[in-house]
């Protein structure tokens, strides 16, 4: 099986070799932060000399509180608040919370994000999957929900773009609560959507700044623990890193003091109108996707290709080289694929879809 990681490593290859790539693999946000990094940290001072909270700085906490009071629309309790390296890590420590608490499996959505199948394979905790494309997305967890302690939910979707209704997330909650399981939300896109603002519902919220702010480098992240537990969420936050630097911490706070609602209409716009020409030209090139409601990918196939890692691999030796990302890596059906277009440039669309449309040819030619 092919993964983001191989396609990453043989575009940096190519590019290492003097090709040109037109990387549409990794998910990469390219909107600005609302303040400049360097300035922010240049103006910190002397920091990091002291042990702080291992759960995360007063002041940093605070400072989500306010952020999901203004932006999310949810009231946060401070002692609820954990501060994390990363979403990677928020999504760990809740998963193995919930699975030690509640004592069952944790539904995930397949296809959805790489970690949410490592995680459970390497730390052995039980896991089913359901689809987050289902037309019926309550009676498609609910029917699978016996014996579950979570579900994690991912939406705006990653490999998809996809978002239900509102009222369809707001449903499977209730029916969640009614039989003690409790909803993961895996809000990594909160902000990025194209039509109503997505809500985020759910007993925990995992969350990183990486895509909100544009800060992948940082590792910024937090859990917000609504449950019973906390204890064992402090815990396992110490155990698995002891904490997030003061410096990323003391950024973030900065950060989210900075940002305005205008300020998101600004990144929503900017990926608004990658969304619109990455969808203009895949439909010129005849490919059957998900409509992007939300996120920057576009989760496609195309109609003459059943093997998107025989396609990602074709596509490495074009000219100019493309990435993208078999939907298998996403535990995806085989003929499906993830471009993302965070990082794309309009220009840079239609050579994509014309080295698909001349590597499906090709792979064509082959079968005979």
């Amino acid at each position: 099986m092919l993964t983001i990681r191989d396609i990453f490593d043989a575009c940096n290859r190519k590019a290492a070799q003097g090709r040109r790539v037109i990387g549409a693999h990794i998910g990469a946000p390219s909107h600005d932060p609302p303040l400049t990094v360097s300035e922010v940290l240049s103006s910190m001072g002397e920091v990091g000399r002291n042990y702080l909270p291992f759960t995360g700085m007063d002041e940093a906490k605070e400072a989500v509180v306010d952020f999901a009071s203004r932006f999310l629309r949810r009231d946060y309790e401070r002692d609820g608040v954990f501060m994390t390296n990363g979403g990677a890590q928020a999504l760990l420590i809740s998963t193995l919370a919930a699975w030690k608490l509640r004592k069952g499996k944790v539904l995930i959505p397949a296809p959805g994000f790489i970690q949410y199948f490592e995680h459970p394979s390497e730390f052995s905790y039980p896991v089913e999957t359901y689809d987050p494309l289902a037309e019926d997305l309550v009676n498609e967890v609910v029917g699978r929900a016996e014996g579950a302690a979570a579900v994690l939910i991912n939406y705006p979707n990653n490999p998809t773009g996809h978002v239900p209704p509102n009222s369809v997330l707001r449903d499977l909650w209730d029916e969640l609560q009614g039989r003690g399981v409790l909803l993961l939300n895996d809000a990594a896109y909160s902000q990025i959507y194209y039509g109503d603002r997505v809500e985020v519902v759910g007993d925990v919220v995992i969350d990183t700044f990486s895509k909100t702010f544009a800060l992948p480098g940082m590792r910024a992240g937090y859990i917000y623990w609504g449950a019973e537990g906390r204890e064992l969420v402090g815990r396992l936050t110490y155990l698995t890193t002891a904490g997030v630097s003061e410096a990323v911490q003391r950024l973030i706070i900065r950060m989210i003091g900075a940002a305005t609602d205008s300020y998101f209409e600004g990144v929503r716009e900017h990926y608004r109108r990658l969304r619109d020409a990455i969808v203009r030209e895949a439909s010129r090139a005849g490919l059957n996707f998900v409509e992007p409601r939300g996120a920057f990918y576009l989760y496609a196939r195309h109609p003459d290709v059943g093997d998107s890692e025989e396609l990602a691999l074709k596509l490495l030796e074009s000219d100019p080289v493309v990435g993208i990302v078999p939907a298998t890596a996403f535990r995806g059906g085989r003929e499906w694929f993830r471009v993302s277009y965070g990082r794309l440039r309009e220009e840079e669309m239609p050579e994509l879809m014309e080295a698909l449309g001349r590597a499906a040819v090709s792979l064509r030619k082959r079968r005979g």
